[in-house]
Parts: structure tokens; C-alpha cells; sequence
């Protein structure tokens, strides 16, 4: 894999992670299109979304150190630390599915990465997503009101968006809007929930290629592909918070059924 490559890819995955337009749809049209390209499994792939992981770590961070220190004992007297528990708890929840759907269906999510034309029809799936969510008059539901069924329904979502090309953050967002949840606390949680998950895929693919020899050009070619992801990430963190608050996501809706023509034209040629 040359160093230009992985950079693109690494650009294209920031760009694309946060927006609702799934990123691993386009990272497997745009390695169809690279001449050239190969890597061990999908490892290439979750390296960068490692990249995106830490941008969302550093946007999220005092919602993290929260988290962290509403479980030690004692550490903020006189300081309500239920909320922030609760959330661990609805976060483990959500995280449940996406874990059973990853160990017990790996190996049928990574065949369809070969699969131009499916990536095709499930961004045309995505785009039909953003059209419906952006219409819908939910009741705003806030954290409070949030329960353990919402969290593993959102789960669910994360958890099936492992197909490429179907957008992790438009199918959890979706989710929570058919719930009627408020759409601020939507998109804070499916950031929140994206860590465990990105995570754990990253280990398990490195566990699965730990036997692999790779060269100091590979080495390079995943480090500048992972920072690229987590520089553009950063700043495409805000934009999604931005266009879920007012609204506006369906205008992705119409590029996913764009470049959803775009992937069954190249799968069927």
C-alpha cells in the first residue's frame, strides 16, 4: 500500500465517519477503485477507524472523565454521580448486540467489504434512513426518560451498520428519533457508544493478524492513514451535531442514493 493511499483513505475516513453517510462503504468503493491496494483482512480499515476513535475521545473528553469518575468511590463529595453511572450502564447495554453481532457474524460482515454492488443497495438503505429521520415528530424524549430497551434497540442499530455502507451514525441517530428520544442526547450517546465498539473491533482484528509480517513502509502507510482519519474527524464531529440539531440530515440522503448508483454501476460492470 503506497503512503498517497493511505493518506486518501485516511482523509476519506474522516471525513466520512461522522457524517452519516458510512464511511465503510466508501472505504470499499474507493479501495475497489485504488490500483493496487490489499491488506491482511479488514485491519487496514479499523486501523484508521482507530484514528476517528481518538478524535472522539478528545471531542468527548470531559463527558469521559465524568464517566470515569462517577464509578470511584468518594472522589466528588455532595456531587450527584447517579446520571453519569446510568449512562455506563445504558452504554454497556447498547454495547451488548454490537458485540454478539461482531464475534458470532465476523466473518459474513467481512465477505460483504468484497461486495460493491450490496454496498450499492445498502447506501441506498442509509439514504432512505436520513430522508425518514429528518421527517419524523419525535416527543423528545430526554436522558431520563431513556430506558434499558431504548439503549439495546440502539444498539441493535450500531450493531447491524457493521455492513459497509449502511451509516452507523444514521442508523443509531434513526433509531432513537423512531423512539422519540431528543436529538442532542441521540447524538451524544451514539458517539459515546462508537468507543467500546471501534475498540473492540480494532483488538479482535489485531488478535486475528498477529501473525502477520508487515514492513516499516506498511507501518508508516497505516500511521499516516490513522492520523489523517483522526485530524478530519475531529473537526466533522461538529458538523453532525450541528446538521442533527437543525435538522438537515436528509440532505446526505440524496448523496448516499448518488454514490449508492455510483457502487451498483462499478459492482455490476
Amino acid at each position: 500500500m503506497s503512503l498517497l493511499s493511505a493518506l486518501l483513505l485516511g482523509i476519506l475516513q474522516g471525513f466520512t465517519e461522522f457524517l452519516p453517510v458510512s464511511s465503510s462503504g466508501h472505504l470499499v468503493l474507493a479501495q475497489k477503485l485504488l490500483p493496487g491496494f490489499s491488506q491482511p483482512g479488514v485491519l487496514f480499515d479499523v486501523t484508521i477507524h482507530l484514528g476517528t476513535l481518538v478524535a472522539v475521545c478528545l471531542y468527548f473528553r470531559k463527558d469521559l472523565w465524568a464517566l470515569l469518575w462517577s464509578v470511584i468511590p468518594g472522589h466528588e463529595p455532595g456531587v450527584d454521580t447517579a446520571p453519569n453511572q446510568r449512562l455506563l450502564w445504558l452504554l454497556f447495554l447498547g454495547s451488548v448486540p454490537t458485540v454478539v453481532l461482531g464475534l458470532f457474524f465476523r466473518k459474513q460482515f467481512e465477505a460483504m467489504f468484497d461486495d460493491i454492488f450490496g454496498a450499492g443497495i445498502w447506501f441506498i438503505i442509509t439514504g432512505v434512513l436520513l430522508f425518514i429521520t429528518d421527517r419524523v415528530t419525535t416527543a423528545d424524549r430526554s436522558f431520563s426518560a431513556m430506558s434499558a430497551l431504548d439503549a439495546l434497540i440502539i444498539g441493535l442499530a450500531q450493531g447491524i451498520s457493521i455492513i459497509p455502507a449502511l451509516s452507523r451514525s444514521g442508523a443509531t441517530i434513526a433509531a432513537g428519533v423512531f423512539l422519540g428520544l431528543e436529538r442532542g442526547l441521540l447524538v451524544r450517546y451514539s458517539f459515546l457508544l462508537s468507543i467500546p465498539a471501534v475498540a473492540g473491533a480494532f483488538l479482535l482484528e489485531l488478535v486475528s493478524h498477529r501473525h502477520e509480517t508487515f514492513h516499516s513502509a506498511d507501518l508508516l502507510a497505516y500511521g499516516v492513514g490513522t492520523l489523517a482519519a483522526l485530524v478530519i474527524g475531529y473537526w466533522s464531529i461538529a458538523v453532525l451535531l450541528n446538521l442533527t440539531r437543525s435538522r438537515r440530515l436528509s440532505m446526505f440522503a440524496y448523496y448516499c442514493w448518488a454514490i449508492g448508483l455510483v457502487a451498483l454501476v462499478v459492482g455490476n460492470g
